[in-house]
């Protein structure tokens, strides 16, 4: 948000060139889903249930074929940039500026793996504060950065969307070292050593990705509907792209303070689960619920009542800024359902099961918002409004759907029973 925001001031290209190089790189993350979801999932059992050995043993995993993974998408990504852009048709310029941005970024994917498989792994353990502090510390930097060099400020020379790319991967690696400090520190829960032992274990990578490839799947129809979506929205030029970047990222501030409460559900239940207290795991979810509830209930009125004004910090174009409030105020309507559905995916995904979430959205993104996006926007002529509320009603589709398979889990319905650890080696 900060990078789109402080190029926003510099033209539409720049936002959409940000925007372009941001959806193809998102394709590498949901990939990366199946190494941070199945670690958070089986070291939050390990934890729950003593065996802290075990937990190591897959944060190790995690950070060794995390990065690997990671660094060979980003020499894909550096090869066949331009190529990849291609597909979604933008115009000469807007390729041309987003080609260079691509190259600069991908540079700092490696570390982004670094830091995501330690965040997976802190957070499995408990500790969310030390992810946060980090993640502060790397975005204070990227401002800093962004200031001098998109600028030209100190004596260096204005760079534009080429600074912003150069203080994006300074900060990246500044984070990367920190996490790996903070997994492998003398303080850490888990005491993950920096001697290793480095080499691959079939038992624990092959545990992570059973659990964490329909987080992947889940993710990867996420990036293909994005994909078709932009591909649909380009259709209506470049300022509509910008918009559309623009109101995404504005809408995080309403979705961001509440993320975190999906991946507090996913730990913590999974430590219940670990720790075979069902009744935990039930009074866990239904606390980060009805927080998530209040704050989204604060943030939801901002999205409805000051689109303009938030999309104001984000860019001067006073078009780009009509069209965004657009969709903010659509988004608006189905903040509280959309994040209700985080706090009951991560339960699911605690309790092991990582495949429902995969089914869910499928169902919503394909049968849902992409079909609805294409008739709205073009047979019934809404133009691109009509691709925004094709993804609202989606969000009301997936929550109702999320929700009732949350009230069939037996503990959710109060029911005891005895739970048997979904993480294979975990007595």
């Amino acid at each position: 948000m900060v990078n789109t925001g402080m190029v926003g001031h510099l033209s539409a290209t720049a936002i959409s060139a940000v925007g372009l190089t941001n959806r193809a790189t998102m394709v590498a993350w949901a990939l990366f889903q199946a190494v941070s979801t199945g670690t958070t999932v089986l070291v939050a059992q390990s934890v729950g249930s003593g065996r802290r050995d075990r937990a190591r043993a897959v944060a190790s995993q995690a950070l060794l074929f995390g990065t690997s993974s990671v660094m060979a998408l980003a020499l894909v990504f550096a090869i066949l940039g331009s190529k990849v852009l291609s597909i979604f048709r933008p115009e000469a310029s807007l390729l041309a500026t987003a080609t260079g941005y691509l190259r600069i970024v991908v540079l700092g994917m490696p570390a982004v793996g670094i830091m995501t498989a330690s965040g997976a792994t802190m957070r499995g353990a408990g500790n969310t504060r030390t992810p946060m502090l980090i993640a502060v510390f790397v975005n204070l930097v990227n401002l800093a950065g962004n200031s001098v060099l998109i600028y030209g400020k100190l004596g260096f020379p204005a760079m534009g969307i080429t600074g912003s790319a150069i203080s994006t991967v300074t900060a990246q690696w500044i984070g990367a070292a920190l996490a790996l400090m903070a997994t492998m520190g003398r303080n850490s829960p888990l005491g993950v050593a920096w001697r290793g032992p480095w080499r691959f274990s079939r038992r624990e990578l092959g545990q992570m990705l059973e659990i964490g490839l329909p987080a992947t799947g889940e993710s990867l129809f996420w990036q293909a509907a994005a994909l078709i979506l932009t591909l649909f929205i380009t259709g209506f030029g470049t300022e509509a792209l910008a918009a559309h970047q623009l109101g995404v990222q504005a809408e995080s501030l309403s979705y961001m303070p509440t993320a975190g409460f999906g991946i507090a559900a996913t730990a913590l239940v999974g430590q219940a689960i670990g720790a075979g207290n069902p009744r935990l795991a039930r009074r866990v979810t239904r606390e980060l619920g009805m927080l998530v509830a209040l704050i989204t209930a604060f943030t939801t009125g901002l999205l409805l009542f000051l689109p303009k004004q938030i999309l104001g910090l984000l860019t001067n174009d006073s078009h780009v800024v009509a069209l965004g409030a657009i969709y903010l105020r659509l988004m608006g309507t189905a903040q509280i359902p959309q994040q209700l559905s985080g706090v009951f995916t991560g339960a699911l995904r605690g309790s092991g099961d990582t495949r429902t979430p995969m089914y869910i959205a499928a169902i919503g993104l394909w049968g849902v918002r992409l079909p609805l996006a294409y008739i709205l926007a073009f047979p019934l002529n809404m133009g691109i409004a009509g691709i925004w509320t094709g993804m609202t009603l989606d969000l009301f589709v997936r929550f109702t759907l999320t929700a009732i398979r949350y009230r069939r889990i037996p503990w959710a319905r109060g029911e005891t029973l005895e739970i048997r650890n979904v993480a294979p080696g975990v007595d």
